[in-house]
């Protein structure tokens, strides 16, 4: 299992500006670089969480002795509509940066921010996980879950290499290459109006049910799709968010109309997360492993549908409590959402690592957790400080950076 801004994670950091008129500090728009920087602390949390999370815990690769329930919600919550965030702010960018730039410049920046980064980095944090992993099976006793899994397939067969390769949390990455080509394709066809569609609310209203056929054919929860093979559910679920971002592109006063419906959202969300979690199966290790496609049911297609309307609530009412409470310059945030890319790439062998040094240790699972997502970043923010910002690297992730 395993990021919005004018240069959001999502889009691999465009040097576009947010505001949709230039490129003057006065015209960014400083909530989506302040939420991105937010949810960047939320994918730390998220991965830091899961030892400690009972039961979701069993399918991760560090599982600590001490473990709650509230954890386990908490990460199921933010899991449901984190990366739904990050493809439509990726999708309402792409279309930024066409509308100034043009086709063949969006390309260029997504090749580079993307592609390169891909290849620059898969090969490093390969290297690290399968070392934190190596590490793992030899300082444990005993391993348990995942970890446990892939001890026991080391020690008979020598295929704990062969278990663990994939995109990793790079999987967003690798898809949003095949969206930045699907969306330069899809503006050289004749363009459909969408706008019979925004004015009629009702049917916006069922709008999330075209993510239901996406969500039964993944499972619930959503894994991550981190196979090199491209398996069509990720585009029939966060494709469809990608085009929400673009078609939102042009239509903001839409946000504004919803404005003053933000706590009901915000009520109706956690009164569908109730049941979303009764209703949420166990995790099972064999079927998350060997990829056993769930079966079909009443079950399976009532949590498709609330997967569906809970991801898309969500979004909208994390979209609308950044224009409301983030509307400022911060430039701590401001620091964070430069961070934030280098930050997400480099993250998750630390914390499997922390995670796994801490299992011994008779203490809380909260005290273990607070020190994990404490070091972690920590660790991540001083080597971006030293050796990014204002280095090519930095260049890369997310432009050029001034010394202050």
């Amino acid at each position: 299992m395993t990021t919005i801004s004018a240069e959001p994670i999502v889009q691999a950091l465009s040097e576009e500006p947010s505001g949709p008129k230039g490129g003057s500090e006065s015209q960014r728009i400083h909530y989506l670089d302040n939420l991105r920087a937010i949810a960047m602390l939320l994918g730390v949390f998220l991965h830091a969480a899961l030892a400690y999370a009972e039961p979701a815990q069993t399918v991760w690769l560090a599982t600590d002795t001490d473990s709650s329930i509230v954890l386990d919600a908490s990460i199921w919550f933010i899991h449901l509509f984190r990366m739904s965030l990050f493809f439509l702010l990726s999708g309402y960018l792409a279309k930024v940066v066409i509308e100034k730039k043009g086709r063949m410049e969006f390309l260029k920046k997504r090749g580079s921010r993307i592609v390169v980064t891909m290849i620059l980095f898969y090969p490093v944090l390969l290297i690290s996980m399968t070392a934190v992993i190596v590490f793992a099976i030899s300082y444990l006793k005993e391993p348990k879950g995942l970890m446990g899994l892939i001890a026991a397939a080391s020690l008979s067969e020598g295929q704990a290499q062969e278990s663990t390769i994939g995109t990793m949390h790079l999987w967003f990455l690798y898809y949003l290459i095949f969206f930045a080509i699907l969306t330069v394709v899809g503006t050289l066809l004749h363009r459909i109006q969408w706008d019979w569609l925004w004015r009629r609310p009702l049917l916006m209203g069922l709008a999330p049910l075209v993510l239901v056929p996406g969500v039964i054919r993944a499972g619930v929860p959503l894994p991550a799709p981190e196979s090199f093979i491209p398996t069509w559910w990720p585009f029939a679920f966060y494709g469809i968010f990608y085009w929400g971002g673009w078609q939102l592109r042009g239509r903001e006063p839409f946000l504004e109309k919803l404005a003053p419906f933000l706590w009901h959202i915000l009520a109706l969300s956690g009164l569908l997360f109730l049941a979303y979690y009764h209703c949420m199966p166990v995790l099972d290790l064999s079927q998350l492993t060997l990829g056993v496609p769930p079966e079909f049911g009443w079950a399976t297609l009532a949590a498709a549908v609330l997967t569906a309307y809970l991801a898309t609530l969500l979004t909208v009412a994390s979209l609308l409590l950044g224009k409301r409470f983030l509307q400022h310059r911060s430039p701590f945030l401001s620091l964070i959402a430069d961070a934030s890319f280098w930050v997400y790439l480099m993250h998750l062998p630390i914390v499997i690592f922390l995670q796994t040094l801490l299992v011994p240790l008779d203490w809380s699972a909260w005290i273990k957790l607070g020190i994990t997502i404490i070091a972690t970043f920590l660790f991540c923010m001083a080597t971006y400080l030293v050796f990014v910002r204002y280095t090519l690297l930095g260049f890369l992730l997310h432009g050029k950076r001034s010394f202050p």
